[in-house]
């Protein structure tokens, strides 16, 4: 009787550990991305940082003076960003679900490959980015076509509390491979 119970309360260990492991994802709002006191990790970029997202000069039909306009507009925006403050780690590594728009910085074709994940619509495009705390730099995602961008989406990946550098924004997390799906209404975030 006692192997009989060891072997259901390893089993049962086991089972509870693969679906902690491999279940569904926290879903996070934007506020859970600032650390609650006593949490803080300050957001350090360093002086060397790599700039992610800088275009090659073919996507200007090899104008050096319209890539540096971007360039210089980018640089703009850039130094209108908010302090970044500080990041939570206790998402680190975690699997999340969170709901934003989308700011493309890398394409394949018509394909969106590289985004920066914001809160709002415009966000580091048509006005200033938010601090880097509130911004979710995604490495890797498949399917998600240029004409979906102007819609709120969903995305699942794993979180890493780390910083990074792009053209438009300094970032406070990243995500190297998410799933991308529509938002829908009635589940209220941007209701």
């Amino acid at each position: 009787m006692n192997e009989c119970l060891t072997k259901f309360l390893l089993v049962s260990f086991i089972f509870a550990f693969s679906n902690s492991a491999l279940g569904e994802p926290a879903q996070i709002t934007w506020e859970d991305l600032s650390p609650t006191k006593g949490q803080e990790f300050k957001i350090n970029l360093g002086d060397n940082a790599d700039i992610i997202g800088i275009p090659d000069i073919s996507e200007f039909d090899g104008s050096k003076e319209r890539l540096d306009i971007f360039l210089d507009d980018m640089q703009f925006m850039k130094e209108m960003q908010g302090e970044g403050g500080f990041i939570n780690m206790n998402l680190n590594n975690k699997k999340i679900k969170i709901a934003g728009y989308i700011a493309p910085i890398a394409f394949d074709g018509d394909n969106v490959t590289e985004f920066l994940l914001v809160p709002y619509r415009g966000a580091c495009i048509h006005v200033p980015p938010p601090p880097a705390n509130q911004i979710i730099y995604v490495k890797s995602a498949s399917g998600l076509k240029a004409e979906e961008i102007w819609y709120p989406v969903w995305i699942t990946g794993v979180l890493h509390a780390n910083s990074v550098s792009t053209i438009v924004a300094d970032v406070g997390y990243t995500i190297k491979e998410a799933s991308v799906t529509p938002y829908r209404t009635g589940l209220g975030l941007f209701d």
